[in-house]
Formats: C-alpha cells, structure tokens, sequence
C-alpha cells in the first residue's frame, strides 16, 4: 500500500466532491468509480484512501514578497481598476521615465519603423542586388498579349448558334451571359449572315 502523491490525492479529493455534490446520477456513479480505480491503483479500497491523512505531504506555502515588490503593486494597480496603459504610466512616471511603450498602436508604430530601417540599411548595402538584377532579366524577355485574342461576345454566341446544335441556355452558360442576349443575337441573325 503506498501513499498518493499530491496531484493523486487532489484528483481523488476532487472525485469524491462530485460523487458527493453531484445532482446527476450517472455523473455520480462515474465519479465513484473512477476514485475506485484511483485507490485499487495504490492497492486501497475507497475508506482506506478516503481516511489517508491529507497532511503527509504538506502543500508548500506561497512565499510572501516584501512591500516594495513591484509585482505587489502591479497587483493593487489592478485591484484598483487600472489597464496596463495606465499602469505602465503610473510606475514609470513615478521615476520621470517614459514608458518604453505606452499602447499597442505606438509599440506597432516602433516595429514598423524598425522594419524600414533595417530595410532601407539592407537596399544600401545592395543585398538585393540579385533579386533585381534578376526581375531586370525577366523583364526583357515579356511577351506581349495579342490584341483581340479573343473573339467578343456577339460573335461567339453567333458562332455556336450557327455550328453547334446547343440550346440557348447551353450557349448562354457556355458564353457567360443572359439567355435574353441568346435570343437577340438569333433574331438579328436572320438578317445578317453569321460572321466566323
């Protein structure tokens, strides 16, 4: 029979409260159980484990700080209702020295320009070099597009009307328009031939 340590002796604690206060039964029962299985771990019934003396191993006290702590005046700042801003200006006031970062926009303000600094000191330096000697390169050797590359709309919907045997709901999905502009371009192709 050997002794819990105290994590297995707070979670079996714990089990037991909710076996005790619980209003619903299954959570009970499962409660129980499982302090059941804790103390079989430890080759203990329930009582024995329930009746083990909680101070074997006394929990370690939290050590008192003294007064002049900062952490205890941050603590009473908070009681007292302060944010952080406020906080960080009430310490750092108190010895007349600005707060490295009063809120979150002037702390986003300093990266950024961190940032293009050590930016601009890398463009000075010319280790970009490469990279723009290379986009230089690729820039010579751009092949233009060729205008109309594409036929316009009209002529593409009066194209499949006249060689393909789609309905005009198949050529105005196909085509990307109303099946209204379809049936416009029908009718005006009975006066004129289709262009291909």
């Amino acid at each position: 029979m050997d002794e819990f340590s105290a994590k297995e002796r707070a979670r079996f604690r714990k089990l037991l409260e909710v076996a005790h206060s619980s209003t619903f039964v299954g959570e009970r029962e499962a409660a129980l159980a499982a302090a059941t299985r804790l103390a079989a771990a430890h080759e203990m019934t329930l009582r024995e484990a329930a009746g083990m003396a909680e101070t074997a191993e006394p929990a370690p006290r939290p050590q008192r700080r003294a007064a002049g702590f900062p952490s205890d005046f941050g603590a009473a700042m908070r009681a007292a209702g302060l944010n952080r801003e406020q906080r960080n200006a009430r310490v750092y006031g108190r010895h007349g020295v600005q707060p490295p970062f009063a809120s979150d926009a002037m702390q986003l303000d300093a990266e950024k320009r961190r940032h293009e600094a050590a930016l601009a000191d890398a463009f000075q330096r010319g280790l970009d070099a490469e990279e723009r000697a290379a986009a230089a390169k690729a820039r010579k050797f751009v092949r233009r597009p060729k205008r109309q590359a594409f036929r316009n709309r009209t002529e593409f919907i009066r194209v499949l009307l006249a060689e393909t045997h789609m309905t005009a709901r198949e050529i105005a999905a196909t085509a990307g328009v109303t099946i209204y502009d379809v049936f416009r371009e029908k009718l005006l192709m009975r006066h004129r031939p289709a262009t291909g």
